[in-house]
């Protein structure tokens, strides 16, 4: 398996990170490293990461001082990951485990069987044989924010929010040479920065959309009501940051 680092972002998590399942996939795969991005938790979120990781050499813990809110605490765990750890690949999971850790394997097992990919991501498909749950209202709400977001990216992509993606690490270092504007939403501008970097044709066929065999939504969801109202402002603003380059970098592929 290819050296691989995935990021945790952590905002008072100390009650609610699944400490049991991290330590379990600690001893089964030590190969794959992880660090733990305290983004300015006011809990004992941070001694709690210090604690669980101080007896698994593949386990970091990054603090991000004051709260930054996930893009940003993200960006700065990649920066510093980029800086301070060796890898092949880095990619980001939710603290909760909706994603199990056991997907990181099927993810890699994808990197590996298709050469040169650029990124993976999860995506939530519900159909047979899979265990995706999440609830109706939200499942509707994700699709119509999906259809929105093809439109921006000028992609068929399915799923640009789900919290588990993995990056080539050339790739994590171009996204995230400048912050990410959008504070909920920096999935999309992964997708866009790619695109303007590497080329839509590119885009197209070295990312790769993984459907998960399981997601289970917790109920801790930390996205509230206000946030879901100023989603429309948040895609206006990423149509008028991303749309119009795409859409010229498509042109100019297809001269």
């Amino acid at each position: 398996m290819p050296k691989t680092v995935i990021v945790i972002p952590c905002y008072n998590e100390e009650k609610r990170l699944p400490q049991e399942e991290f330590k379990a996939y600690f001893e089964s795969r030590p190969e794959v490293h992880f660090l733990f991005a305290n983004d300015g938790s006011r809990d004992g979120t941070l001694e709690m990461l210090q604690q669980l990781t101080k007896n698994y050499p593949q386990a970091h813990v990054f603090d991000g001082g004051k709260n930054q809110g996930k893009a940003n605490i993200t960006h700065a765990a990649f920066r510093y990951a980029l800086t301070h750890l060796e890898f092949d690949y880095i990619g980001f999971f939710d603290a909760d485990l909706a994603t199990p850790l056991e997907e990181i394997d099927r993810f890699m097992q994808v990197v590996e069987q298709k050469e040169g990919l650029l990124m993976v991501c999860g995506s939530r498909v519900q159909r047979l044989g899979s265990n995706i749950r999440r609830k109706p209202l939200r499942h509707y709400m994700g699709r119509t924010f999906a259809t929105a977001v093809s439109r921006i990216l000028c992609l068929p992509v399915y799923d640009t929010q789900c919290g588990a993606k993995i990056l080539r690490k050339d790739v994590a270092e171009t996204v995230t040479q400048e912050r990410f504007m959008s504070p909920w939403f920096f999935d999309v501008e992964i997708f866009a920065r790619i695109i303007l970097a590497y080329g839509y044709e590119a885009c197209m066929d070295k990312c790769f959309e993984y459907p998960l065999d399981t997601w289970i939504e917790k109920g801790d969801t930390r996205l509230k009501t206000k946030d879901f109202l100023r989603t429309p402002l948040e895609l206006l603003k990423l149509r008028r940051k991303y749309h119009r380059e795409i859409c010229r970098k498509i042109k100019e592929e297809n001269k």
